[in-house]
């Protein structure tokens, strides 16, 4: 059998695409753990998938994935701008590299295809997930507490860090809130009481510690997101269905929490979310430098550089420079340059104009449109993260940044591309908000 031999077996996996798979898993189960972890288990992936028969099997198939189409198209497009970028060669092509990830998207889809037992990889790959989520959940709480002071983010900006564990606030926010939906879907999917009881009281620990203990306002507004969905979907089934009181009341229940933890966020001084407003009048006013100030004055230039070159922007890794090159008679907080602005749909129409804008949203429709045709829970999961990625990208890069974009990439294509061997069935899943 040769690598191109597309009438070898097909039933039984090749070692090379086992530890193509395996490493796969592995690569998504290190991203809220180790960095070095997922360049390692990313590499091994890709070197396994050319030695892979199968993987070589499926490459005529990739046309049949519109996501991995989108991806490698704007992959392709942002390559193509440094034939005009207005960066220094070596920083358009680190910038460059930082989007290689979604090169993984084309490689998953060869590496899963074609097999029947690709969902047992993707309960692999979702449980394995879930185990560290919550292990970074459990010792985020226990950093806080000062029982513990694991990994390399504690303790590294003062008491704002004492928490943080692998992660910071932003990246580490926005996983937590992730295991808030990931826990409640795999909670309405358990069939026993006492798991399904447990993975909510996970969701309830999670949403607790992303509103109370992280206090990332990406990973904050996610969470509410979550919660709103949640309680229209509850609110939803109650109409639908005769309920008793017990029902009802937990309902009503679940519709207070939701409102008290909005009031939290929103209203007391010492919150996060409600100091936004501060801190754009302290920038406005003082000149000061602060978080939410500087995203907007970064969104007015990443705007204006837009309107000069609308079409195709200014090339990849373009931001820093033309920042720089607008701020350069400015002081104080309005001089703060950067090598993004902060929001991905901005970041994508200053290096590509509205090619890369329209680029980036279509792999986002394709993502959503793809993974109609896969088993609910998967469809489920890939949701609820696309949808959290979408709002994230309005007030962070999340696909330039290397958490965010890699956790996007892996849990998109492990679960969407294995989530096919079941069917592809379109019916709701039961009970899943």
């Amino acid at each position: 059998m040769t690598f191109l031999d597309r009438n070898g077996p097909t039933r039984e996996a090749s070692w090379p695409l086992l530890f193509a798979r395996g490493s796969a898993v592995l690569a998504l189960v290190s991203v809220p753990i180790s960095t070095a972890g997922v360049n390692v288990a990313t590499a091994l992936v890709l070197v396994f998938a050319l030695c892979s028969p199968e993987a070589w099997r499926a490459l005529p198939r990739l046309v049949t994935s519109p996501t991995s189409i989108a991806a490698v198209a704007l992959f392709a497009a942002l390559g193509a701008s440094l034939l005009y970028t207005t960066a220094p060669m070596k920083e358009a092509v680190d910038v460059l590299l930082k989007y290689r990830k979604l090169l993984l998207l084309p490689i998953l889809f060869l590496v899963f295809h074609g097999s029947d037992d690709r969902s047992k990889w993707g309960r692999v790959a979702i449980w394995g997930l879930f185990a560290a989520l919550t292990l970074a959940m459990v010792l985020t709480y226990t950093n806080f507490l000062g029982w513990t002071s694991v990994g390399p983010m504690h303790d590294t900006q003062g008491p704002m860090s004492r928490s943080w564990v692998f992660k910071d606030h932003i990246s580490g926010g926005l996983l937590m809130a992730f295991l808030v939906y990931l826990s409640m879907a795999l909670g309405n999917a358990a069939d026993k009481p006492v798991w399904r009881w447990l993975l909510y009281l996970t969701s309830l620990l999670a949403l607790f510690n992303v509103l109370f203990v992280l206090q990332g306002r990406t990973g904050q507004v996610v969470a509410l997101v979550y919660v709103v969905m949640y309680v229209m979907w509850r609110l939803v089934q109650l109409s639908r269905a005769r309920a008793g009181r017990m029902r009802a009341g937990a309902t009503l229940a679940i519709v207070v929490a939701g409102l008290a933890f909005s009031y939290h966020e929103f209203m007391p001084r010492d919150s996060r979310l409600a100091d936004t407003g501060q801190e754009i009048a302290n920038f406005r006013d003082k000149n000061v430098v602060t978080s939410a100030g500087v995203r907007l004055e970064f969104y007015r230039r990443s705007i204006e550089l837009f309107e000069h070159r609308p079409v195709a922007g200014y090339g990849v890794g373009s931001v820093l420079s033309e920042f720089e090159r607008l701020v350069k008679n400015e002081t104080g907080g309005r001089a703060t340059a950067a090598g993004n602005p902060h929001n991905e749909f901005l970041l994508m129409g200053v290096q590509l104009g509205i090619v890369g804008i329209a680029l980036f949203v279509w792999l986002l429709v394709a993502l959503y449109r793809e993974c109609r045709r896969v088993d609910p829970l998967s469809r489920t999961l890939v949701f609820g993260y696309l949808i959290a990625f979408t709002v994230g990208c309005l007030a962070n890069s999340l696909l330039l940044n290397f958490t965010e974009g890699c956790f996007f990439v892996l849990l998109s294509g492990i679960v969407m591309y294995t989530g096919r061997a079941l069917g592809g069935s379109t019916a709701p899943l039961r009970e899943s908000p």
